[in-house]
């Protein structure tokens, strides 16, 4: 055909249509899997988005090359046949739009293709930890995979767009045939990525009319996976190209033309490809055999067989030994529940059937949750910062309870985080798929059947905890919180109908709201340090009585004794006091605590302890004493014949006796003048030998004369 500016034209044109076509499959996809609550039809949607950046490197491409050819034809129409003039320049001074179109694929298509692979990537690994944490429903943004309930429409949409898409990736692929459209094949094999992920979109959701969701599971972790490998290959094609080699005349081929989806995009290519490689295989032409064209003349009848089996299979529902199932027409339950064994329905979609794990142990937060698995919780530590939601905080009964409304009694707040655990009831299925169903509801991220257990569960809690004291809640007696609320939860939902079995109701967490924990705290410290006290005072006092009395078997004896005792002599004195007491009286109470003396001292002897001791050391020094007294009566009496027989003597004799004891290390002076003529001035003071040299030598002189 003519190459001119009216072919780039129309290649223009038919981008701008792809780019239209791309715009409307991605919003259709988005805003679908939005309003019908569609998690694989949203990552679908992101695949298109990024598409759009194709069609338009492809309509800046084109546009540019009309403008080339534009400005060769008005320079041709301006030279004419003359090719030498004095104005004759060369390049591209006198050339603009091929200066821009060089830029262009320099620059610009390089750019769109690494901007185009950088979304890929990023897309797909944003999807990839949206999946990861799938199995953390605890987390922070409340991960759920959706899937529509609205299945045919969504079967319908994705077959749809999937159709228009291959087609439209065959059109374009044709005309890329042509020289000057060739780079059309980046938009065409684009458009068959948006076939390839919808329809694998298609069969998932195909499959989900037989009650299977793992394939559409699969699907959803595949469209990720399909964008890192499409940008994984426009990487690898964007570093091939900075070596291929250029050839004059041809245009370059952007980077973000896959290949690999080129070949999808002409499947009579690649079925040729298939048999070329096939009779390679084989050393002849097996393709034009008998064989292969009745398997191709009879590929159709195959396929029909297949759906056929497929329907077949559809009416044989294998029930496992943990599982029960129900059959259903048009939405209404038909006939019993089915126990384990192979059950059988009509085809689909005439019946379909609800099989649920009966023995499956589900979990469900009543109150809030953390945002990560904690080790170690605090009652002082900010919970609106840890967990997911703010926590909303139970009443419980501050007074001793002693009116008869709780509205007149003093009111405490406590946080609570409450965990169930349940499953289905033995015979209750048929009240479990009444109860609620398992449509999930869009704002809460859980099951209409959830959203009922939960606020019966939180009614319940409620009430329970409003009818507590503090005490008890805060107490010792709170371990048997988990019970009480088990068997009261249990009644509310058989009173509901629910066919849920009760398997525990956790409370790991119990505290004092807001700042009034750490009131608690030191109240629960103060607590310890008191029993701590009362403890060591304990040991203490068996450690002394023990040391007192000897023998541990005896002390308590010996303590009730020393009771007695004490009574009986308080009592003793008090009725010897009282003139009213006879004699008789006295000496009864006197008997009586002489006996009870008796005993402790008894009790006290056979301990052998340090009371025992000191009573031994007592009347040892009572006959000291009495010996030593004695003695020194027996002296004073014979002192006395002494001093009658002889005073004055007796009197010389005392008095040179008590000099001979205290003289001996006092100086003496003798003089032998009349005292009153003698006046006797002496310096009171004692010298130390050890400096008074000249003591020292004339001692030690008059030592050696």
């Amino acid at each position: 055909m003519r190459v001119d500016h009216q072919a780039c034209q129309r290649a223009a044109t038919t981008a701008l249509t792809g780019l239209i076509l791309q715009l409307l499959i991605a919003t259709t996809l988005l805003v679908f899997g939005l309003f019908s609550d569609s998690s694989a039809f949203v990552f679908a949607s992101l695949f298109a988005w990024v598409g759009i950046l194709v069609w338009l490197g492809l309509i800046i491409l084109f546009y540019q090359e009309k403008m080339k050819l534009l400005e060769e034809l008005e320079e041709s129409e301006l030279v004419g046949d003359e090719h030498a003039t004095m104005f004759e320049s060369s390049g591209d001074e006198i050339r603009p739009a091929a200066s821009r179109l060089k830029l262009i694929h320099r620059w610009v298509m390089p750019a769109f293709s690494l901007f185009t692979a950088c979304s890929l990537i990023l897309v797909s690994v944003l999807v990839l930890k949206h999946l990861g944490r799938l199995l953390h429903q605890d987390d922070s943004l409340q991960t759920f995979l959706q899937h529509t309930k609205h299945v045919g429409w969504a079967l319908a949409v994705s077959m749809a767009f999937a159709l228009t898409s291959f087609i439209y990736s065959r059109f374009i692929a044709g005309m890329s045939r042509v020289s000057v459209w060739t780079n059309l094949r980046g938009g065409s094999a684009w458009m068959v990525g948006n076939t390839v992920v919808l329809f694998a979109l298609s069969v998932g959701l195909l499959f989900r009319f037989f009650d299977n969701e793992e394939v559409l599971l699969a699907v959803t972790w595949g469209i990720p996976i399909f964008m890192l490998a499409v940008a994984a290959e426009i990487l690898i094609n964007f570093i091939l190209n900075l070596y291929r080699p250029r050839l004059h005349g041809e245009s370059p081929r952007p980077a973000f033309d896959s290949k690999t989806l080129s070949l999808f995009a002409s499947p009579d290519s690649l079925v040729r490809s298939i048999n070329e490689a096939i009779n390679y295989q084989f050393g002849f032409d097996i393709t034009s055999s008998w064989g292969y064209q009745l398997f191709l003349r009879s590929v159709i009848w195959l396929i029909g067989l297949g759906v056929f089996v497929l329907f077949a299979m559809s009416t044989i529902v294998i029930v496992e030994p943990t599982q029960q199932a129900v059959r259903v027409r048009q939405g209404a339950i038909i006939g019993e529940v089915h126990n384990p064994g192979p059950m059988f329905k009509l085809p689909w979609p005439l019946e379909v059937s609800i099989v649920e794990d009966v023995t499956h142990i589900r979990t469900l937060p009543l109150t809030f949750t953390w945002k990560k698995d904690r080790p170690v919780i605090l009652w002082t530590d900010d919970y609106n910062n840890h967990a997911l939601v703010k926590p909303t905080p139970f009443i419980v009964n501050d007074s001793q309870g002693t009116t008869e409304s709780i509205s007149d009694d003093l009111l405490s707040l406590v946080d609570i985080r409450s965990v169930l655990q349940y499953r289905i009831a033995k015979d209750g299925l048929m009240d479990w798929l009444l109860f609620g169903s398992d449509e999930v509801h869009r704002r809460s991220r859980i099951t209409y059947r959830e959203m009922a257990i939960l606020a019966i569960s939180q009614d319940t809690l409620t009430q329970m905890f409003q009818n507590l004291q503090l005490d008890e809640v805060l107490g010792t007696d709170r371990s048997k919180l988990s019970s009480i609320a088990k068997e009261r939860l249990q009644a509310s939902l058989d009173k509901q109908h629910s066919g849920i079995e009760v398997i525990s109701v956790d409370l790991p967490l119990i505290s004092p709201a807001g700042k009034s924990a750490q009131s608690f705290e030191e109240l629960s410290v103060a607590k310890q340090g008191e029993a701590r006290l009362i403890s060591a005072a304990t040991g203490h006092a068996q450690s002394l009585l023990t040391r007192t009395v000897g023998d541990p078997a005896l002390v308590d004896d010996t303590v009730q004794a020393v009771k007695r005792y004490n009574n009986a002599r308080d009592e003793w004195d008090e009725v010897r006091r009282n003139d009213a007491s006879s004699a008789q009286s006295i000496a009864t109470a006197k008997e009586i605590m002489m006996q009870s003396e008796s005993h402790a001292l008894a009790l006290v002897e056979n301990g052998n302890g340090r009371a025992a001791a000191q009573i031994r050391s007592a009347k040892v020094e009572r006959w000291t004493t009495l010996m030593d007294t004695w003695a020194k009566s027996s002296r004073v009496r014979g002192q006395m014949e002494a001093y009658k027989s002889a005073p004055k003597l007796y009197m010389q004799r005392m008095y040179m006796s008590v000099l001979a004891r205290k003289l001996p290390n006092i100086r003496k002076y003798v003089t032998g003048i009349d005292p009153s003529r003698l006046s006797v001035d002496v310096e009171l003071r004692e010298i130390n030998p050890l400096l008074n040299f000249a003591d020292t030598l004339e001692n030690n002189e008059e030592g050696a004369q």
